[in-house]
């Protein structure tokens, strides 16, 4: 039999051995470490992670040090069971197997009446964040009238995927999965849940968002027409319709109804903050992620800090892994960049924030396309990347981001031809979202590794157009220029570089091979270029 601890959080914090001794460690660093491990079902942390909530105003090596002496602290309490507690260079953990706690709503020992953490006073800023985001989570949740909880769906954005009734049969089916796509999506982006009406103990239960969908055929053609109300006053949030032509059982998968279903979700979730109460968790921290994408819109050395930033925000507010992704995604686009003397530490953080997405989200298609595509911009482990990206798809195969994701994991390891057409599947969707120059970035790099050259150069163009201070496009339009003899845009762009990067020169454009154009140089592009052709 498994012998197993006990940890208390309703009321003082306290763990207790199998054999009903209190061992509860004296320093309150030492029973915050336990508290933000027993919360996480895998009961697993990144050291970094753990350092950046109870030092956050220390050094690194200050906090490092100090997280070594309170493991050892820790560890005096386990010294029976030396096998619950441990840790390695980059996690700390204990064996869920072999620990129970009081935050199971079926627990009979959990006392409402009693405050989470009682007393569990540490003076940091970010384990004050920490801990309010925490007892919002693990707030008591009301019974129903049928006298059950409602489990799983406290402390999330809820949705409903509203059962249309008008049409034939294959409308219906059609118009309900469009639906369910679009809550699926919006499970992924944030904290939010789907669930059904036809539960009796939540037939009657509100939502937040009330996903509907139509599908009927008019001269032919089908049209698609999709709303996303306010679940409270039935305000719409977002509407808009598409033709589809053909089976109406493949116009379900089409390109045109995947981008349909990723503009509502885009426009979904930059309109949370502005709708329902900023004071829940949830919804704050769908304010800090549409903050966030719209500076790392913007892709400017500055703008990427901050989206950082946001995101982190986002993830202190509501432990999502999602967020995680984003903040891995903010630093990988800063280290492609350059980096500057931060590099290696921004190197670290992305290594710890990716692995302690794949942790905690592990089924969340998007966190995972995100951390397969951070990874592969910095070439790390192509392969195992790849097949992160082929998992991304096996959990939402309607997700535009992990299919271009998939393209560029397809583009990396050599399968330029299928990396191709998966890129132009996103292209045709046209997604209407705040990257969508970054989309055409991403399809200009499959088509210089497949060797369409003009349609890069027209993708580039896009980009750069949309986003004038995005200096990635308009490296790639130098070479794509020059290589199609149009040397006036090839200046026009270098000249436009030169105003946008401090450092940039044509001589470390053409011959530093550490300078940001890899795929340029892959091709052939570069080489065949001299400073002479860039004189008028």
């Amino acid at each position: 039999m498994t012998r197993r601890y006990s940890v208390t959080y309703f009321g003082a914090f306290a763990l207790i051995d199998p054999d009903g001794v209190n061992v509860t460690p004296k320093g309150s660093k030492a029973k915050g470490l336990l508290a933000m491990l027993c919360e996480v079902d895998d009961m697993r942390r990144g050291r970094r992670w753990l350092e950046g909530r109870l030092w956050s105003s220390r050094s690194p090596v200050q906090a490092s040090g100090s997280l070594r002496q309170t493991l050892s602290e820790i560890k005096i309490a386990f010294r029976n069971d030396p096998h619950v507690f441990d840790a390695d260079r980059l996690d700390v953990w204990l064996n869920p197997e072999c620990v129970e706690t009081d935050l199971d709503a079926h627990d009979a020992h959990q006392s409402p009446e009693r405050e989470l953490l009682e007393g569990l006073d540490i003076r940091d800023a970010e384990f004050q964040k920490w801990i309010a985001a925490f007892r919002a989570r693990h707030s008591q949740n009301p019974q129903n009238s049928s006298g059950l909880l409602t489990p799983a769906i406290k402390n999330t954005i809820k949705i409903k995927a509203i059962q249309t009734e008008r049409g034939s049969t294959i409308e219906k089916i059609a118009s309900n999965i469009i639906a369910d796509q679009v809550a699926k999506n919006i499970e992924d982006r944030l904290s939010a849940q789907r669930f059904s009406s036809d539960v009796p103990a939540l037939a009657n239960a509100s939502a937040d968002l009330e996903i509907r969908c139509n599908v009927a055929e008019d001269g032919g053609k089908r049209i698609v027409f999709l709303q996303v109300h306010h679940g409270g006053d039935g305000r719409i949030l977002f509407s808009g319709h598409r033709n589809v032509s053909g089976d109406l059982a493949e116009a379900i998968s089409t390109d045109i109804v995947q981008g349909l279903v990723h503009s509502a979700v885009t426009k979904i979730n930059h309109r949370m903050p502005s709708v329902f109460d900023l004071k829940r968790p949830e919804v704050a921290a769908a304010g800090f992620t549409s903050l966030g994408l719209r500076k790392l819109a913007q892709f400017d050395p500055e703008s990427l800090s901050e989206a950082h930033g946001h995101f982190e925000k986002a993830h202190d507010t509501d432990a999502n892994g999602i967020y995680l992704a984003w903040g891995a995604f903010a630093r990988m686009a800063q280290l492609v960049e350059g980096g500057g003397s931060d590099s290696e530490a921004y190197l670290e953080e992305v290594q710890q924030l990716t692995s302690d997405t794949l942790q905690n989200s592990s089924d969340n298609g998007l966190a995972v396309a995100l951390v397969a595509l951070t990874r592969i911009m910095l070439k790390d482990d192509l392969n195992a990347s790849a097949e992160l990206a082929q998992r991304a798809i096996l959990w939402n195969e309607n997700n535009l981001f992990a299919q271009q994701t998939l393209a560029i994991a397809h583009s990396a390891v050599g399968d330029t031809e299928r990396a191709y057409q998966i890129s132009l599947a996103c292209q045709k969707a046209y997604p209407k979202d705040d990257l969508s120059h970054l989309w055409d970035l991403y399809h200009s790099l499959v088509c210089i590794s497949s060797g369409r050259l003009d349609e890069a150069r027209k993708a580039s163009l896009r980009a750069a157009t949309s986003a004038p201070t995005f200096v990635a496009p308009r490296r790639q339009l130098i070479a794509l220029c020059a290589n199609a003899g149009d040397m006036e845009g090839a200046r026009k762009h270098l000249q436009a570089m030169r105003s946008l990067e401090s450092d940039f020169s044509l001589e470390r454009y053409l011959n530093d091979e550490e300078y940001p154009i890899a795929s340029l140089r892959n091709a052939g592009l570069i080489m065949p270029l001299k400073r002479d052709d860039f004189e008028e």
